[in-house]
């Protein structure tokens, strides 16, 4: 098959990312969690003779949440795709919801689903696969098309399955629809952590401040500089470089900032 691997969400250019967030509930960041397993996904699926994309909205670009869908479907629709899978986690109201499940739309999608769900579930709780015709990634693709929920990111008990565990491994098996070598369900190591670090070089509480610093960045070379607000009791306006998955990438950030002048820090997003 012709497949394509998308993670759902994005990070919006003030820095703020659209996805679930369960880390106040001893989870991860959806996004972060799902773009951190879908390579590896994808070179599974490429071990077996499938050809497979990634697309990952960029980072810092869009100004709503809204801007995912055009970017996404233009280029799931132009691909020649046969499958589209599309990588999200699951979250509840009371944040005490468990277990994994997979959307699709028609009866091609449903066998695949079926396939997905079966490997999830051996980790995981059993929710079933549901039936879906208000989703655009189910119902706007030309190719066939599941969405995976393949666990709740606000369960910490969820969580620390799927960190001992080869997700990857279990989805790339289910939508092959057979075995796949050199899956062992181990860890997938402690850069897996569903975080977000961005390289932080000030916070100012005067907001042409943050805006100074941050032309003095992209002066520099640092383009993706932006302003993140938070609120302490009092604002402070955070200029950062980056949005980065993977801790590694943030560090090597953090000393480019440095060798260019700047006073650089690794905050957690």
């Amino acid at each position: 098959m012709k497949i394509i691997l998308t993670v759902g969400h994005s990070i919006l250019k003030t820095g703020s990312c659209t996805s679930a967030d369960g880390r106040p509930y001893g989870g991860v960041l959806e996004y972060a969690y799902n773009k951190n397993i879908v390579n590896r996904m994808a070179e599974y699926l490429r071990s077996v003779g499938h050809k497979v994309d990634v697309l990952v909205c960029p980072e810092l670009q869009f100004s709503r949440s809204t801007d995912e869908k055009a970017y996404k479907l233009q280029r799931v629709n132009s691909g020649g795709y046969d499958l589209v899978a599309e990588l999200h986690l699951n979250a509840s109201a009371l944040h005490n919801a468990r277990g994994c499940e997979v959307l699709y739309k028609t009866e091609k999608g449903k066998k695949i689903a079926q396939q997905i769900q079966a490997r999830l579930a051996t980790i995981f709780q059993n929710r079933g696969i549901q039936k879906r015709n208000n989703l655009y990634m189910l119902n706007s693709t030309k190719p066939t098309a599941i969405m995976l929920e393949t666990f709740f990111c606000d369960s910490s008990a969820d969580c620390a399955l799927a960190e001992k565990t080869d997700v990857a491994h279990l989805i790339a098996e289910g939508i092959h629809g057979g075995s796949i070598a050199n899956g062992q369900h181990e860890s997938a190591g402690p850069e897996l952590t569903g975080m977000l670090y961005r390289v932080q070089t000030g916070a100012f509480t005067v907001w042409r401040n943050a805006e100074k610093m941050k032309a003095e960045l992209q002066k520099k070379g640092f383009g993706d500089a932006f302003i993140a607000t938070v609120d302490l009791g009092q604002l402070f306006y955070r200029v950062q470089v980056g949005a980065y998955s993977v801790k590694s990438n943030a560090e090597n950030m953090k000393k480019k900032l440095q060798q260019a002048g700047f006073d650089a820090l690794i905050v957690q997003a």
